[in-house]
């Protein structure tokens, strides 16, 4: 599941749509005159509103509203109840604005006008609209909810044109229109993605013929000036799907912007967890500068890249090959200082038991044993015969038991120390009847 995620995100994201995303820089810069135009709208230059109703007021506007229907009852010589009793019911909580206003008046005169209209305060309550309410949500839309749906927006309409609408109707028609041929950063794209299928098909290695097998996993890595990051992970897993470990390309030092001096190739084993293999393929420039030799160091082993050249990375279970295919260094700045392009291979194999690290050999022990080559039946076995070229025997180690009664007659058991004498001589042990060279219990 892992390798198909995987391989899915590598074949629809980084060959179909990275080529056409918009930069960080471009959505960034969308996004600041967004918010510089909500600043200048609301803060700046606010809107001016006129002919609305009294309840959208602010509460102090409300309190002015009611002050002028209560002069205009006292100046008026008739009477204008009804009226007075409609204005005021286009307020929220009109007979509470006219108490709070009569308790906070300081005039005589205010006080006696607010009082003649309480009554119709108290009238024009049941049919006051209620008072809006602060809402959260709605203070966040025009922040932070439309900057988000904008930018989800504009990311597919950027997607949409330049996979679709682009090349296939702005184009050709810029093309009949001025006779100009498409941009040169459009067609290195699809050159780069052209140029990774090729590799893909012709310029992988076989390992057919060679010592180490075919691999577990092999795949091609291009990269060029343009294409933003530069970040290959690939799993390495067996044909029953078995997860293994993880290997990649990286980009690993830049000289602004997407100009790399220098690559990361890792490995990854689980079974060995606790670190991971990386190889550094770095520049001329990179490599011979002092400073970005010195950050390089910290992060693996420094290799100055070749053409067709090879990096091994091992672990206790895996072995990964990392070759140049191609490379090419960009045009500008110093000289052999960055890629304009780069393709790597990268194969991986799991290493056999024959390839692994021999155990530690055991300590030598005092007296010479000789064990047989080949095993005896248990029923007829016997100690070989010694060595013809062997001085003749002085002291013996050991009292043989008598032989076997299938035991041929001409074959003599071995009697004495072939080295001489010994100063102080072991008790007295039968024989071990083990084939096996004292390696395990043997009991006939």
């Amino acid at each position: 599941m892992m390798k198909w995620l995987r391989d899915t995100y590598n074949g629809v994201y980084v060959i179909l749509l990275k080529p056409y995303m918009p930069s960080a820089k471009l959505v960034v810069t969308l996004l600041l005159g967004f918010f510089i135009g909500l600043i200048i709208a609301y803060a700046a230059f606010p809107t001016i509103y006129y002919d609305g109703d009294p309840r959208t007021l602010q509460q102090s506007w409300q309190d002015e509203w009611v002050k002028m229907l209560a002069d205009r009852n006292a100046a008026a010589n008739a009477d204008i109840g009804p009226l007075i009793t409609d204005l005021l019911a286009r307020i929220d909580d009109p007979a509470g604005t006219v108490q709070r206003l009569i308790g906070s008046a300081t005039d005589q005169r205010e006080i006696d006008r607010l009082s003649n209209i309480q009554q119709y305060a108290q009238a024009a309550q049941p049919n006051a609209p209620a008072a809006p309410e602060p809402n959260a949500i709605g203070n966040l839309v025009p922040w932070l909810i439309i900057p988000i749906v904008m930018v989800i927006i504009f990311v597919v309409v950027t997607l949409l044109y330049g996979m679709f609408i682009e090349p296939n109707l702005v184009e050709p028609l810029i093309k009949r229109i001025r006779g100009e041929r498409v941009s040169e950063e459009v067609l290195r794209m699809r050159q780069q993605v052209a140029a990774q299928r090729e590799a893909e098909a012709t310029q992988r290695t076989d390992f057919s013929t060679s010592n180490l097998g075919p691999p577990m996993f092999q795949r091609m890595s291009t990269y060029a000036v343009g294409m933003g990051e530069y970040d290959y992970s690939y799993s390495i897993e067996t044909e029953a799907g078995a997860f293994l470990g993880e290997c990649g390309v990286t980009g690993s030092e830049t000289m602004g912007g997407d100009h790399f001096t220098a690559i990361e190739v890792w490995l990854f084993d689980k079974d060995d967890y606790t670190k991971t293999i990386t190889k550094v393929l770095a520049s001329a420039h990179a490599f011979n500068d002092p400073a970005l030799r010195a950050r390089l160091d910290t992060k693996g082993d420094v290799v100055m890249i070749q053409p067709n050249g090879t990096v091994l990375l091992e672990t206790s279970a895996l072995r990964l090959q990392a070759r140049v295919v191609d490379f090419a260094y960009g045009p500008e700045g110093q000289p052999e200082s960055y890629f304009q392009k780069i393709t790597v291979e990268l194969a991986a194999w799991r290493k056999d038991a024959s390839s692994a690290p021999l155990p530690a050999a055991p300590a030598a022990i005092s007296t010479p044993v000789t064990t047989p080559t080949a095993a005896v039946p248990q029923a007829n076995f016997a100690p070989p015969p010694m060595p013809r070229t062997m001085p003749a025997p002085t002291q013996p180690i050991y009292d043989p038991p008598p032989l076997p009664p299938s035991m041929p007659a001409s074959m003599p058991p071995p009697t004495a120390n072939p080295y001489g004498n010994v100063p102080s001589q072991p008790p007295a042990r039968r024989i071990d009847d083990d084939p096996f060279g004292g390696t395990a219990e043997f009991k006939p």
